[in-house]
Parts: structure tokens; sequence; C-alpha cells
């Protein structure tokens, strides 16, 4: 019995629904702006009767543009012939069958495998024409730093203790570049590798991915953990300016504070109550491998009003002992800006930690899928490639999120609620398959568009 004005729910018998609709625009994306289901199928070919290996990978990569990693959440597509077409694919294996051909892939061809990846990333960037923003100063920001997946309680090779305390799991490097933060390159580490191994390999790559896309000017932009010299170098070999927050162990500024202190009054800049900000500036020397390289070192200095209060007897007035306290905070530069131009530069940084939140929660790749240490590392690659096709679907498709309240970077949840968990009627009328999609979906008719314009090229 049902209260007044209640609805009554049935399972109907011959309608068929998707709560996915927006995979369409995944399927046609990767299809008009890749070459990724082609080249995965001629770069490893399988018998009579084997479904392609790209027309593996691709439901598996549109599952993450869902916000689900783990392989059972193919199992409502498997043999669904309007999600093959959808995805242009020939057909939808089963969970077990992607299982086995991403273990298959990572154990014998994990690097010609992540390679294809990652020139289809390059691929899908490039063929449209992506806006890849520069920050105010011209460059096109390249921002590199690790983050911690925690898989703790689990058995995952690779699993050991990260830089996070009391976190276990993995450890992976990311490359985001621009100011839409395309993922242009990752790594796959366990926990308890440093930031600093490996990473001028790393960096060198990352560059290299940049300049593909027709970037010239760049700004590498790290944290204390790549402040080496060894790094450095590198960045003067390649061309490219830098900005790194300054490790203290590697400061060899002994008398700062004396120099402080002599700065004239007009030189400090109120910035609360008791509080006072000065930047000092000058160059240093680094050396590696018995090369050496000059750097700019910028370095924050923060004068604060401190107080104690002595005992006194009971009865009498408090004495109280006033002093001032130095702080500092370094970052080592290229550039040649003002010290809060500086530091203002490097904390547009902290919106890569963004990138790093949006990849682990909201496409569900905070604690891997697999047990294989080398799975999990071409699953991250795919999980990036996702990344970036939702970016660029957030851009074309603008105008379906019109209604919302205007924002410089749509976040990848907002992305996929609004334009990939899309209601549709399955119809397979008059010898074809179609969605239908409500008339009451916000933002319709630019769906409806971008639908169109994805696939226009397709079908001339």
């Amino acid at each position: 019995m049902t209260a007044k004005g209640g609805i009554l729910i049935r399972g109907a018998q011959s309608l068929a629904l998707t709560g996915v609709g927006g995979i369409t625009l995944v399927g046609n994306a990767i299809w008009r702006f890749t070459d990724f289901r082609a080249s995965f199928t001629q770069a490893y070919l399988k018998g009579t009767g084997g479904i392609p290996w790209g027309d593996v990978l691709i439901p598996y990569v549109a599952s993450l543009c869902t916000g689900k990693s783990d392989y059972e959440a193919l199992r409502p597509w498997q043999g669904e012939s309007w999600v093959a077409k959808a995805l242009r694919v020939d057909r939808v294996g089963s969970p077990e069958t992607v299982r086995q051909h991403l273990d298959n892939l990572a154990d014998g061809h994990l690097k010609e495998a992540l390679a294809l990846v990652g020139q289809a990333n390059l691929d899908l960037l490039r063929r449209s024409n992506a806006p890849i923003t520069p920050c105010k100063t011209g460059h096109v920001c390249l921002d590199v730093d690790t983050t911690p997946q925690d898989n703790g309680k689990t058995k995952k090779e690779g699993v050991t203790r990260t830089y996070m305390p009391d976190v276990f799991g993995f450890a992976p490097i990311f490359a985001c570049a621009g100011e839409e933060g395309w993922c242009i390159n990752d790594e796959f580490r366990i926990g308890k590798q440093h930031g600093q191994k490996g990473a001028p390999a790393f960096l060198k790559e990352s560059i290299q991915r940049l300049r593909d896309l027709g970037v010239a000017s760049i700004l590498a932009r790290l944290d204390s953990a790549f402040d080496a010299a060894e790094n450095f170098l590198l960045f003067r070999e390649e061309g490219v300016d830098f900005l790194v927050k300054g490790n203290p162990s590697h400061m060899r500024w002994p008398k700062w504070q004396e120099e402080a202190e002599a700065l004239p009054k007009n030189a400090w800049k109120s910035v609360g109550r008791n509080l006072r900000v000065a930047y000092l500036s000058r160059e240093e020397t680094r050396e590696f491998d018995d090369k050496l390289i000059s750097v700019r070192r910028v370095l924050k200095v923060t004068k604060k009003l401190a107080w104690t209060l002595k005992d006194v007897p009971r009865g009498h007035r408090l004495l109280i002992k006033r002093y001032m306290v130095y702080e500092s905070e370094s970052w080592v530069t290229s550039l040649a800006l003002s010290g809060d131009s500086t530091r203002e530069l490097y904390c547009q940084h902290a919106t890569a930690e963004q990138y790093h939140s949006e990849f682990k929660s909201e496409l569900d790749l905070e604690r891997m899928p697999s047990g294989n240490f080398k799975t999990n590392a071409l699953i991250l690659r795919l999980g990036t490639f996702a990344y970036n096709v939702l970016r660029l679907l957030g851009i074309l498709g603008k105008d379906v999120m019109a209604y919302r309240h205007p924002a410089k970077r749509r976040r990848m949840r907002t992305i996929i609620q609004e334009m990939i968990m899309v209601p549709a009627r399955v119809l397979t009328g008059s010898g074809q398959l179609k969605l239908d999609i409500g008339s009451d979906l916000p933002g319709r008719s630019a769906f409806l568009a971008l639908h169109k314009s994805l696939a226009a090229s397709l079908d001339e």
C-alpha cells in the first residue's frame, strides 16, 4: 500500500534503457582523432574469430570514462550491439577477456603498448587542435609531480610504503601541460621510489612530447623533491626554463637572516597582523658530473612578532618578552621575475594536485584493479588517455554544461555527470540501432550538435 501521491515502480519487459549514452562521444572522439584501434589491431595480430586488440581495449577506456576501473564494470556491456556501435568496435568482450588481454599485453609487450597509447594521447591533442594555454609569462607550464596511490592491505606487486605517512601503495609520476592540465606523460612506480630517481629521463621524454605538439616555450614547474643540479643541467640543454621549490637541505645561504634584518623598512610588505614579508635573491652555482650551472635563488623571508610570558609573583604585572622570528622558503629558477611574481607563479603549480585527485578519485584509479605491476602500468597509461578524452569533450562540449555556473575548467566528475552519464533509450527499429535522448535533458541540443560534429567525418 502506497501513500497518497506515491509512484508505482515496475520493470518493463521490452524497454531497453542505458544511463551512459554519452559513451558514443568517447567512441567517436577516439575514432576521429586517433589511430588507437587500428594501431593495436595491426601491431598484434590474432587468429580467426578472435576479438581484435583494439576492440578489447576501447571498451575498457570507455569504462574508465564512466568513472569505473574494475573489470566487472564491463559485464553489462558484454555482447551489447549498441555499445559496440557506439564505440566503433565490432563487439565488446567479457571482463575475463579484457583481464586476460591486458595481462598478456603487459607481460609480453609492455614497452610497445605504452608507446602506442602515448602516441594516441599526442594524436588526440594534435588532430583536435586542443588548446594548450600558456601562463602569464608566455610559457606553457609543464607541471611534474608524484602522487601516492593508497593500495594498503593488499598483496599487489609493487605495493610499498610511500612518502605519505602510513600510506602503502604506489607513487606514479605525471607530467601535465597547459592551463587545461593535459596529461602528456606518466610513469608507474613502486611506492618507495623517490621522485628524483629516474626523473631526468622522464623529464626529457615529457619535454620532447610537448615539443611534438608544437610548443616552443616551456616552463618546467616542480616541487622540492626535484631540486637537483642534474635536472637544471637537463633543462639548460633542452632550452627549457624552470621553477623549482627549493629544498632547505640544498640551500647554502648562512647569512640570509642578517641580510633580511639589514633591509630597509620599505622593503617589507605587511600581509597580516604582526606579519611582514620581504624577498631576497642571488645567483648560485650548482654542479653535477663536473658540470656547472648558474641558477637564481629567490628567498621569501617572513618576519613575525612573537612573545613569551615570564613567571612573576602573584599580584604583579605580567612581564612580556617580545622578539622577532624569521622564517624562509625559496625557489630555484631561470626566470628574472620579482620575488612576489615568482611565488605567485609557483603557487599555480598546486593546481596539478587537483589533476591527480581527479585522476585517482573520479576515474577510480586510486586502488589499481590488477595484482600485476606491469598490468597496472598499462592501465595507468590507458587512464591518462581516458582523462585526456574527457578533458577534450569538456572543452568541445562546453555548451552542454552552459546551464551550470561559469567555470574556467570543469572537473572530471562534472564532465562525466553531464556528458557521459546521459540517460537514453535503445531503439532497434528499421534495422538500425539508435539512442533516443530525452527532451528534458539539459543541454540536449548542444549534446546532439557535438555528436554530429564528431561523427560527421566518419560517415561521409
